[in-house]
């Protein structure tokens, strides 16, 4: 698509990329209408500094004159909390009136290479990952997309990088046109935000598969070799490929040999790093620093420049973070494991026994593959508007009680658990029953345990 042929654009949706996307635009010359749902958010918005002073001031449209912007506008730039059936979008599309996200428009302005990383888990590591590589390597960098700093952003403020990498959700890829990525990156392909796709785990793989869109001669295709899905779209692509997980003879790519992590490049296999020397808990942590050093092989980094980020590397919070040990039971907050497949690789994680808090709002998955994976735990405490459902699937499988609090569900849990056990915050679900975000209940668990 053609940006510079546009002349006006309506943004839906303030959120933090919404905002950055309507400043970007607004900026460059063009003529900016922005709506939200919320009137909240427009008066946050009309009153930030932010949206102000611009090359052209930015209209705020309200629910009585939006409906007159949309009209005048010839693209509407959707923020990813967005739905695609909301009544403005589908009214744009019945219109012909072409519909796209921030990150696409970022795109056109983009002068760095882009790393695209998505995938249902691990994205917002393996991008802070990418981000400590390109710092030890003395690269010019920017991390950003759907962790933190929205593209349209960085692009404002006039950073001088070549490399911009970025976490992209299955949101945003659904409304890209002409965005590529050099170096794209399928972590892995699991049950998640099915309510967002009519509960068809098809269409959301699909949606994950178009991080490989408009790919070409230059991009690089890196996968994970041991997910059936991503192995099956890397199956598809005939373009350049760099796989993480299990070796694969005669490939390019990152796996594990004994307590090491191999490099094959080129066809030399090379070590970077011991994997003791990683510091991050848990099996699919591994995986994560697997598909970071794959990712950031096409950049020329050398193995001892990975070595030295990877050692160096601390989790981010709410991804198996240790937040204390009390009488001898550890509590791990992984507030992050947000659908079960999250879940499973967690309670993997841990060594000996734990008691699982699990719960929120149900996402469209289902909880039975959790089944396998109860051998350990002595007891599950339910929280949040899933329990009914959670209970249904693992009743007669576990021991389990309810909790109407989080302080509560941590009391239950530590009074079930002894020494050497680990209580572990892996919900399954996502937060916005009790809390409003992730981080919001990995604080609340923190705060608990620490009052133990």
């Amino acid at each position: 698509m053609d940006i510079s042929g546009k002349k006006r654009f309506l943004v839906i949706g303030l959120g933090k990329s919404g905002r950055a996307v309507a400043r970007l635009l607004a900026d460059r010359g063009f003529t900016v209408a922005v709506f939200d749902d919320e009137a909240s958010a427009l008066k946050s918005a009309a009153g930030s500094t932010e949206l102000a002073g611009l090359e052209r001031p930015i209209e705020f449209a309200t629910g009585e004159s939006v409906l007159g912007s949309l009209i005048q506008s010839d693209c509407v730039v959707v923020s990813p909390g967005v739905s695609l059936d909301h009544p403005i979008v589908r009214k744009a599309r019945a219109d012909g009136t072409e519909i796209i996200g921030e990150l696409e428009v970022a795109y056109h302005f983009c002068a760095a290479e882009i790393i695209g990383v998505t995938g249902t888990n691990g994205k917002s590591t393996v991008v802070s990952l990418l981000g400590d590589i390109f710092a030890a390597a003395e690269r010019r960098y920017a991390v950003g997309g759907n962790i933190g700093t929205p593209l349209s952003s960085i692009i404002t403020e006039n950073r001088d990088i070549d490399v911009a990498v970025l976490e992209i959700s299955s949101f945003q890829l659904d409304t890209i046109v002409d965005f590529k990525a050099r170096v794209a990156v399928l972590l892995n392909v699991t049950a998640d935000h099915l309510d967002r796709y009519d509960n068809s785990f098809d269409r959301y793989a699909q949606s994950k598969s178009r991080i490989l869109n408009a790919a070409d001669e230059n991009t690089w295709f890196v996968y994970n070799v041991d997910d059936v899905v991503c192995k099956r779209i890397a199956d598809g692509y005939s373009g350049r490929k760099i796989t993480f997980g299990t070796a694969v003879a005669g490939s390019d790519g990152v796996y594990v040999h004994g307590d090491t992590i191999v490099r094959r490049w080129r066809g030399e296999p090379e070590t970077v790093v011991a994997v003791s020397d990683f510091s991050p808990v848990g099996i699919h942590n591994l995986e994560n620093a697997l598909a970071a050093v794959a990712a950031a092989t096409p950049f020329g980094i050398d193995a001892r420049v990975l070595a030295r980020a990877l050692r160096a590397y601390r989790p981010l919070p709410h991804r198996m973070e240790l937040v204390r040990v009390a009488g001898g039971v550890a509590y791990i907050d992984d507030s992050k494991a947000t659908n079960v497949d999250a879940t499973i690789k967690s309670v993997r994680s841990i060594d000996g026994h734990l008691v699982l808090i699990l719960g929120g709002v149900d996402k469209g998955g289902e909880y039975a593959p959790l089944v396998e994976h109860l051998g350990r735990v002595r007891r599950v405490i339910l929280i949040g508007e899933a329990s009914d459902k959670i209970e249904a699937a693992l009743g007669g499988h576990c021991d389990m009680v309810r909790a109407a609090s989080m302080e509560e569900a941590v009391k239950k849990a530590s009074e079930s658990a002894v020494a050497g056990d680990t209580v572990l915050l892996a919900p399954a679900c996502s937060s916005f029953d009790m809390f409003s975000s992730y981080a919001a209940r990995g604080d609340a668990f923190k705060a608990a345990a620490g009052t133990l």
